[in-house]
Parts: structure tokens; sequence; C-alpha cells
């Protein structure tokens, strides 16, 4: 069964590694602390995902929110200093109370604190910026990250900051995303060569990878080549080699990397739940694939999203959740208190071709079939003028 022209039959490798010098790195070969790690990370990322809680444990955060919001209004009134006042932001940030939470933490990590009483800056920088990015204040987030990348040293907790900007902005404000991007850069490299003790090599290199990847679907050509080079560079000196769990992050996010402009893979379709005529467009500009585990948690959610969505959709676009694994049968009776599942299901391994570990995925194919953007998400991305509808229409556009 075809869901549409552009799904053919055959079954497409992923693209090489050109030049890669190592050889892959299957999850088969990864220690059982790595397993362990990506499972429970898994988990927590379907965890932190709200539309996935139950409704009491919605109740309880709605009820848990309601009073750090109160406490914080109450709180604030009163001057604090330190550990205190970072606590205060801590606890406006968990009543959701944005203003409050940028006035404790402005507060705690201004440049005339005591030492003493600002011990835990990246802590205070991290929850300042929230709330600028919470408060769509882009501008004077991109201030505040160059001031922190000024005022304290790259480790694995500041990057983490940087990452977090970063997966903010990437999609909704793309040119600010470069620019928090690119000031971390040389830092990133200087720690892809193993130079910084606190950073792991592997997941700095997928990072870096992730940078050029930015710089792709930019258009900043030269810069993108530019710093590719850098990267191979930095790379070759390396002294020492990577670790088996190192190497499969990188070599993972270098295959992600190099999708980009390449051909679709084409697979097969055992079965689909859409209508025959759905999405048959005599002009397509964009598609978006959202590929899941047929098993997910997130598929119901997902595949209610995607419905509302493809009734969005401008001319020329389309839209399609892609499940991974059997297909219910046709004739299967069906829970009624169960929501309707609207799939193409396969049994093609795409997550592993994509090089993800798990889903949702989501894929963006501009006329002529070839990745403009890859990179996992959640069932909020397909909400009205969210990720997927800007990243469509980018794919629209020649």
């Amino acid at each position: 069964m075809r869901l549409s022209a552009w799904m053919i039959s055959t079954l497409l490798v992923a693209v090489p590694l050109h030049g890669q010098q190592t050889a892959p790195i299957t999850r088969n070969d990864l220690p059982p602390s790595t397993v362990l790690s990506d499972s429970l990370t898994f988990f927590d990322r379907i965890r932190s995902d709200m539309a996935n809680w139950s409704d009491v444990e919605l109740a309880a955060f709605e009820a848990t929110a309601a009073q750090a919001n109160d406490d914080c209004n109450r709180i604030e009134r009163t001057a604090h200093e330190g550990d205190e006042e970072l606590a205060l932001a801590r606890l406006c940030a968990l009543g959701r109370d944005w203003d409050g939470t940028y006035s404790a933490a402005r507060w705690y990590t201004r440049s005339t604190a005591p030492p003493n009483e600002s011990q835990h800056l990246s802590a205070g920088f991290a929850l300042l910026l929230q709330a600028d990015l919470n408060l769509q204040a882009v501008a004077r987030a991109i201030t505040e990250l160059q001031e922190m990348h000024e005022r304290l040293p790259f480790t694995a907790e500041t990057d983490g900051i940087f990452v977090y900007v970063i997966n903010a902005l990437e999609v909704i404000r793309p040119e600010q995303g470069l620019i928090a991007t690119m000031l971390r850069q040389p830092d990133l490299l200087n720690a892809v060569a193993g130079k910084n003790s606190t950073l792991n090599p592997g997941i700095s290199e997928a990072e870096a990878w992730h940078t050029l990847a930015l710089l792709h679907a930019a258009g900043r050509k030269d810069e993108e080549q530019n710093q590719k080079s850098l990267l191979l560079e930095t790379i070759a000196q390396r002294s020492a080699p990577l670790s088996t769990t190192d190497q499969y992050l990188a070599q993972r996010a270098r295959i992600r990397y190099e999708w980009l402009s390449q051909p679709s893979p084409a697979f097969t379709i055992t079965r689909s739940t859409y209508s025959p005529t759905a999405h048959l467009q005599a002009s397509k500009k964009s598609t978006l694939l959202v590929i899941e585990s047929a098993t997910a948690a997130d598929v119901p959610a997902l595949s209610l999203a995607v419905d509302s969505l493809r009734t969005r959709l401008a001319p020329g676009q389309q839209a399609s959740l892609v499940l991974i694994g059997k297909s219910p049968a046709a004739n299967a009776k069906r829970d009624p208190h169960e929501p309707v599942i609207h799939a193409a299901y396969t049994s093609v391994p795409l997550l592993e071709n994509f090089a993800t570990d798990s889903g949702p995925l989501f894929v963006f194919l501009d006329s002529t079939n070839r990745v403009t953007w890859l990179g996992t998400g959640t069932a909020a991305w397909l909400n009205p003028q969210q990720q997927v509808e800007i990243l469509l229409q980018r794919a629209s556009t020649p």
C-alpha cells in the first residue's frame, strides 16, 4: 500500500559517513551503563512532556504550581540574599511567575554580588535565561548568555545552559539560535579536542555536528564549510581516542547532519489507516513525517495532533504519522474507549536509519523529497503556529 506518490518500495541505506575513519558503532556495542543511561533518558524525556502525564499528575502539578505562585508573590516583597534568593527564583519558576523568576535570578547573578552570596552562578544564569525565554525576551536572553559566557568558565553546567537556549531558539528564532551557537563554538571545539576535562568529548563532538546542521539550515554555506573543516581538523588532532560510547554519540550526530539535503529513504508501507485519497496533490511543496515506534506511549497524542495539523495545512503541504512495527489487522476489533489511530505502518527501522534512538522524530522534506531538517520533538510541536508549521513553510521555500 502506498501512502502517496513519493513512497516507493525499495529501502535505501543511510547516507555514508563521508571520510569517517572509525567503524560504525551500534547499540549492541555499547556497555550496560550507556544502555541504562539511554533508557532512563528516554523515560525522562517522555515524562518531561506534560501531554503524557496522567490526570492525577497534572492535578498535583497544578496545585503545586498555584501554591508556589502565591508563595513567590508573597516572599518576593522581602529582600533576600545568597542561596535564599536563588531558592526564591526556583520557587517562582515552579509557580511559572517568570517576572518573579527573572527579578530574583537577576539580583542573584548581578556582577556586584559578594562571592559568598553568589556561589552557584551557573544555576542562577540557568533560571535567568529560563525566565527570559518564557517571557519572549529573546534579545535580552542573548545579552545575558553573552554575560554568562564572559563571567563563567565553559563547563558541563554552562554548556547545558547553551544547549537549553539553542534548542529553544533554533526553530522559532533561528538567527538568535545561531548567535548562541557560534558564541559557544570555539569552546566546544576545545572540548572536542579533549582539552576541557569537565566536558565529554563525544557529547561535545555531537553538539558540534549539530552546529553544522544549524548553519546548513540557515543557508550559510561558506560558514558551514569553514566550521566543518575546523571540526574535522580538531578531530584529527585529538590525542586520545574516544570511548565506545563517545564514538556512538559522535557518529550518530554526524549521520543526522549528513542526511541534510539528501533524498529521503524510500520505504514500504505495510498498511495505512489514512484515507486513500488523503493529501494527493498535484503540486507538493513540503512534507512532514512524524516517525515513532508503534508501541510508544505517545502514539495516541501524536495521531490526534497530526490529524489536527492536516486540517490546517497550506496548499502543497503534506503530513503523516509513520509508525514502525506491526500494524493492527484491518478487521481487528477495537476497544471503543481507545482513540482511533490514523497512521501509516512500516517494518523498516526508520529511527535507526536516521541515527535516532527513540522518537518521535520529525523529518521535513522539500518538493524533491530531500531532507531539509530532522530532529526529535513532542506532540506540542504540532500545535498551531509552533515548530512544525514554521519548518513546513521553510521546507516549501526554494
